[in-house]
């Protein structure tokens, strides 16, 4: 009996001293009450099913020593008080195992075990033990099965039957509820197990109320039985007797009286009008000197509602303040100083309303990949936001007409745009917030954003690469790109290779005046892009440019301090052989010749300080003399 009723059974049958006897321990299992020549005796199935050998009750005292075999299942002819179905369901549960299936089952017939000793004793755990002599006897039940297991002991004294102790101090609560509590019996040897409650009219005999018999738990509320079938306007008797284990039930308890009220009158609500965040309620009452206030409920639906305000009795209009967007229920009802509850109304329906804009977005930020631009920004703080919305134009600076890009409103403060890739439209984007009433807020401040561009633009055709007598003369053409922005010339020599210079991206010719004169170099260009994408070198282009009438230009001039003002030495590479050389100190922008003709590729400047430029001329045999080469400041 794994079940609160055979908890009830067992406590009672261990908590409570039987007459004329020690008082038995829960484990002992076995209740003995005496009578002039006996006892009855009262104990529980071990293991929640009979034992396949019944049970045996041995009786020991100072008079006489007997054993009485009782059997479990008793048969049909000794279960007195059942009829023939009711004997086969309790025998055919207790004597199959225990399922998941029958547990229930079990469950139902162990509170009818408890509650009535006719199915106890068609169980075997309930008997009578007769013809014995006066004196003080010790009775102890085994469970015959394969062994003999022991069930309880308990000892009496043989005597006159004590009666069921009835309850005391019978109490109706507060309330317009009818609800009872008392106090249980205390008496020694009192083997109550639950009550019967009876109700009756104003006049008119006692009935008893269901649930018959009535067990009175441990738990919040279980030792108060409430009358649920009262009705308004009625005056009621009640009376609670006790039902001990073996089915006797002691004299009534004193009557209480209870009078029920006539029902409080139900208000009507009669409107529900949303607002700005606020619902506003109206409703009718019917006079009624009980009134003492009026309850306003609201909830989600019809049965969740719960109080939310408590006015005076008259009063019949109340705002409620809101979130907009959300839809609501009321009801209101009255109530009088003892708790009565008149009826609920009729429910109104009603969304609040919010008609303040939320605050625009802030923070708006937008990053690009190759195939979209996402947006994010700063979440608002309104508490009945709906969401957001996004709205993108195309241009950065005198933008089309803005195009909503979400259907029902983002929750989160993020937006992915996925574009085709390639597509180098500037696109321009603000969001909206958006209340649970559809009131939208200003637009945020705009934000621009390019998809991230990987593609190198088409390099550009070079067509010609011209010597002339000022340096040699580039000119190409250029595939359309719309977003060009430089182009790259790059130089070869035999010995290096270097960006030469950036051009704008109009550019299509370009004149080297750097070239050395007599020097044979190859040229390619790069197309730059806005995002820096450098498109493949063009098929590269060779060209020379003329050397002057007096030779080749000197090359590789430098100019190096000597230590303790010992003036410049200058050095340079021979342009030919056999070649002479002339060097010159820069006077603003006038040279000042300081040397002869020298044979070999150096020099001394004795007067030469930090701050001078020097350039040199090669001279040929015939006396012509070459272009001077780029001025050289001295170094240290």
């Amino acid at each position: 009996m794994n079940t609160i009723s055979r908890l009830i059974l067992i406590a009672t049958l261990g908590a409570v001293p039987t007459a004329h006897a020690q008082t038995p321990t829960a484990k002992a299992g076995l209740a003995a009450l005496p009578t002039p020549d006996g006892a009855l005796l009262r104990w529980f199935l071990p293991g929640d099913a009979t034992p396949s050998g019944g049970f045996v009750i041995e009786v020991k005292g100072s008079a006489a020593t007997r054993t009485v075999p009782v059997s479990s299942p008793q048969p049909y002819s000794a279960a007195l008080g059942l009829t023939r179905p009711e004997y086969d369901a309790v025998t055919a549960t207790y004597t199959a195992p225990v399922t998941d299936d029958n547990r229930v089952g079990r469950a139902i017939f162990t509170l009818n075990v408890v509650a009535r000793p006719a199915f106890a004793r068609a169980l075997g755990i309930q008997t009578t033990l007769i013809g014995l002599p006066e004196g003080t006897y010790t009775a102890t039940v085994y469970a015959v099965d394969r062994t003999r297991t022991p069930v309880g002991t308990a000892t009496f004294r043989t005597g006159p039957t004590p009666p069921v102790p009835a309850p005391t101090n019978l109490t109706l609560l507060p309330g317009a509820t009818p609800r009872l509590r008392w106090t249980p019996p205390t008496e020694p040897g009192a083997l109550v197990a639950a009550y019967t409650v009876s109700r009756a009219g104003s006049t008119g005999p006692f009935q008893p109320l269901e649930p018959t018999p009535f067990f009175r738990t441990g738990g919040a509320g279980g030792d108060v039985f409430t009358d649920t079938t009262a009705q308004p306007g009625q005056t009621y008797r009640y009376q609670v007797s006790s039902v001990d284990l073996f089915g006797r039930d002691s004299a009534p308890s004193a009557p209480v009286t209870f009078s029920a009220a006539a029902p409080l009158p139900t208000p009507v609500l009669t409107r529900a009008e949303p607002g700005n965040r606020k619902v506003t309620l109206t409703w009718t009452a019917d006079p009624d000197p009980r009134v003492t206030a009026v309850l306003v409920l609201r909830g989600p639906a019809p049965d969740q509602l719960a109080v939310i305000a408590t006015l005076p009795a008259d009063a019949r209009t109340f705002a409620d303040q809101v979130q907009g967007g959300v839809p609501y229920l009321y009801a209101v009802a009255t109530t009088d100083q003892t708790g009565q509850l008149s009826g609920r109304s009729t429910l109104a329906g009603a969304t609040g309303q919010n008609l303040t804009p939320p605050a625009a977005p802030s923070g708006l930020n937008v990053t690009a990949t190759e195939t979209s631009l996402t947006l994010t920004w700063t979440p608002n703080r309104e508490g009945d936001l709906l969401g957001y919305r996004v709205y993108r134009s195309e241009g950065a600076q005198t933008p089309a007409e803005a195009l909503l890009l979400t259907g029902l409103p983002l929750t989160d403060p993020t937006f992915t745009d996925v574009i085709p890739q390639g597509v180098q439209t500037p696109y321009r984007y603000q969001v909206v917030a958006v209340n649970t009433t559809q009131v939208d807020s200003e637009l945020s401040a705009p934000v621009t954003g390019v998809l991230k561009d990987v593609t190198p633009p088409p390099p550009p055709l070079l067509a010609a690469a011209t010597a002339t007598p000022g340096g040699i003369q580039l000119s190409w053409t250029q595939a359309t790109v719309p977003d060009l922005q430089t182009f790259e010339v790059l130089r070869a020599t035999a010995t290096t290779s270097a960006v030469l210079t950036q051009l704008p991206a109009g550019t299509r010719t370009y004149l080297d005046t750097t070239a050395a004169p007599g020097s044979t170099v190859t040229y390619t260009l790069r197309s730059v892009d806005r995002s820096g994408n450098r498109s493949a070198e063009s098929a590269p282009l060779t060209a020379t440019r003329p050397a002057p009438a007096g030779g080749s230009q000197v090359s590789g001039l430098r100019a190096a301090l000597l230590p303790n003002q010992g003036g410049v030495q200058l050095t340079w590479t021979a342009s030919q052989p056999g070649g002479q050389y002339v060097v010159y100190r820069l006077r603003g922008q006038h040279p000042l010749e300081l040397s002869g003709l020298l044979s070999t590729p150096t020099y001394t400047d004795p007067a030469g300080t930090a701050d001078a430029q020097y350039v040199v001329r090669a001279v040929d045999a015939a006396g012509n003399f070459s272009d001077p080469t780029p001025p050289t400041s001295a170094t240290p």
